[in-house]
């Protein structure tokens, strides 16, 4: 017979000595049967910081081993007991064996299982057991999530032995950390950022990382001293000395203010240290204990002619602001025309004139520059690009066929897929600087970016990111079929130019029939599409940059999707030609349209 461990209630602590042998005996009453529950028994009680930070979620805690618990119920109290937001563990150690709890290592890999899949427990006499579950995803010790593919299981091993005549576990897998539900996954981890110098300007990059809120600091802080994760290999850097460590492997945080102290050899270029205090800044304020930072090289303080420390903000040190975004209206065709998007106030009104020269509808999938200034579209044939600056067309060198959507950076390059000629058969990906009027100069020729990866694949849309040091990619099988969403680096050359991608981080894992795609913020894109196995319509998906998926409202007929903003601005545009905005939960049409286009940001 095997356990089957399924996600249960949360229960109040006892308050009285009665009352926690009622507990009690219900607890060994569903210990004793066939199942466990992943939260039967557990116990909830709300806390807050020392010192009195803010309100902490309900804290969990669950019951240890019964007397004369079998390997299928010490197998399942262990798996449960993980779950406690204590940061001890010191229940799930208990259903170990002194040496199998010193070597279990809780803080590793988090595996996540849906609340809708039970586990098995499975016992193999005479001393061992095997936990099998459906994936969802993972988080490793580093906080970096993955999203599993549809389907994916993993079995692990447990050898158990007697401990004064009662079943405990003898060993756990080296790599075994924890399982959690995908329920509990908001209440035990907390989505934060990282934060990368772009290799060729100084800004910063984010990247998203998973860890719980206890001893958060420190987390952070050593986290953020490691190198840059795969994905934006050639892209970015990390201004803190390779190879530092935490001294004392912890940040204490005293009266608001927190000591960073590492190894390392200590920056002497000013840039650089501006550079490493607004990483470490950026970063460790997410702890709401922490107002302030101060850093520790070895022996030597990091200071700054000028600067007082600790150091609570990057203008403190100097560290440049973010460019300001495009601030351009929406732009749609309708007809050959085109015309600035209403808002919804204003839909059933004669709309006004972009000052655009008019496309016909032969030109597809528009792209405009980060100033408005011009459009390049898909040439009626799809074999490559015209440029619409004012009033007259100019046509792009060609570069290959089955060209894809087109994309403006907010560098002045204009991004294009498509599937190259004779010897350059294998490229799939190319830039063009856009830089000067076209008027007086030869357009640009294409410059290939290379990316092994998107062989054999034809990319769809390529949508750099608002700070051009990352790229979103949705790309399919020649053929249309599989289509497949990825982030990636971009390398870039002299003047900015981009020359090749890292390798690729996949987004959407568990989405089929993907379509559209838009950055709505540094951390965040949005597609089209829907959940395999599901019967649901497509619907839009904001995804972040980790791969979190989080779906809203259906749309019947959804063809493109963009936005004027972020995800409270998406716009999708149906095939029956109607631009819906979002408004709540739900969509309201704008008038008709065909193409919506947004400039570069």
């Amino acid at each position: 017979m095997s356990d089957v461990v399924r996600p249960g209630d949360r229960r109040r602590p006892p308050r009285s000595g009665a009352s926690l042998a009622l507990v009690l005996t219900l607890v060994a009453a569903v210990l004793a049967g066939c199942s466990g529950s992943v939260g039967a028994g557990r116990a909830v009680e709300p806390g807050l910081e020392v010192r009195g930070g803010e309100a902490q979620p309900v804290r969990a805690f669950f019951p240890g081993p019964a007397e004369q618990a079998t390997q299928q119920q010490i197998a399942a109290g262990f798996v449960r007991a993980g779950a406690a937001s204590d940061g001890d563990y010191e229940t799930a150690r208990s259903f170990l064996t002194p040496e199998a709890a010193k070597a279990w290592v809780p803080e590793g890999e988090v595996l996540l299982y849906s609340t809708s899949t039970p586990l098995t427990v499975k016992p193999q006499p005479p001393n061992v057991a095997v936990l099998s579950g459906g994936v969802e995803g993972t988080i490793d010790i580093n906080g970096r999530y993955v999203n599993a593919a549809p389907s994916t299981s993993r079995n692990v091993v447990f050898e158990f032995a007697r401990v004064k005549g009662e079943w405990r576990i003898s060993k756990v897998p080296k790599d075994f950390g924890r399982w959690i539900t995908t329920s509990d996954l908001g209440n035990l981890l907390k989505p934060y950022t990282l934060h990368y110098l772009a290799k060729d300007r100084r800004a910063l990059v984010p990247d998203r990382r998973w860890f719980p809120r206890d001893h958060l600091a420190t987390r952070l802080a050593r986290a953020q001293l490691a190198d840059p994760p795969a994905y934006l290999a050639g892209s970015v850097r990390n201004d803190i000395p390779r190879g530092s460590r935490l001294t004392a492997d912890s940040v204490s945080v005293n009266d608001g203010i927190a000591r960073v102290e590492i190894t390392g050899s200590v920056p002497t270029d000013r840039v650089q240290r501006e550079n490493v205090w607004a990483q470490l800044v950026s970063t460790l304020l997410q702890d709401s204990r922490v107002q302030a930072v101060t850093v520790r090289v070895g022996d030597v303080t990091l200071e700054l002619p000028g600067v007082d420390l600790p150091v609570r903000t990057l203008q403190q040190v100097g560290f440049p602001d973010p460019p300001a975004s495009s601030t351009g209206r929406p732009v749609v065709r309708r007809g050959d025309s085109l015309f600035l998007l209403p808002s919804s106030s204003a839909a059933g009104r004669q709309p006004e004139k972009s000052g655009h020269v008019d496309l016909t509808r032969t030109f597809r999938s528009l792209a405009m520059s980060a100033d408005s200034t011009e459009m390049t579209a898909v040439d009626p044939d799809g074999q490559g690009l015209s440029r619409f600056h004012g009033t007259t067309r100019y046509e792009m060198p060609f570069f290959g066929t089955k060209v894809g959507h087109p994309a403006y950076d907010t560098r002045g390059f204009l991004w294009a897929g498509g599937i190259g000629l004779d010897e350059e058969s294998d490229l799939r990906l190319w830039a063009f600087n856009m830089a000067g009027d076209p008027a007086t100069q030869r357009q640009p020729a294409a410059k290939a970016v290379a990316a092994d990866w998107l062989k054999e694949r034809r990319v769809i849309e390529s949508k750099p990111s608002p700070d051009g040091s990352r790229v979103a990619i949705l790309h399919t099988a020649e053929d249309g079929s599989k289509p497949q969403l990825d982030l990636a680096g971009v390398v870039r050359g002299p003047g900015g130019e981009p020359t090749q991608l890292a390798a690729p981080q996949r987004l959407g894992a568990k989405l089929v029939e993907l379509a559209g795609l838009v950055w709505l913020s540094d951390l965040t894109v949005a597609t089209l599409a829907r959940r395999a196995g599901s019967t649901e319509k497509r619907r839009p998906y904001v995804i972040s940059v980790d791969g979190q998926e989080q779906s809203l409202a259906e749309v019947s007929r959804g063809l493109a999707i963009t936005s004027g903003g972020g995800e409270r601005d998406i716009l999708v545009t149906t095939s029956d030609g109607v631009v819906l905005s979002r408004a709540g939960q739900q969509w309201i049409s704008l008038g008709p349209g065909t193409d919506v286009v947004i400039p570069a940001r």
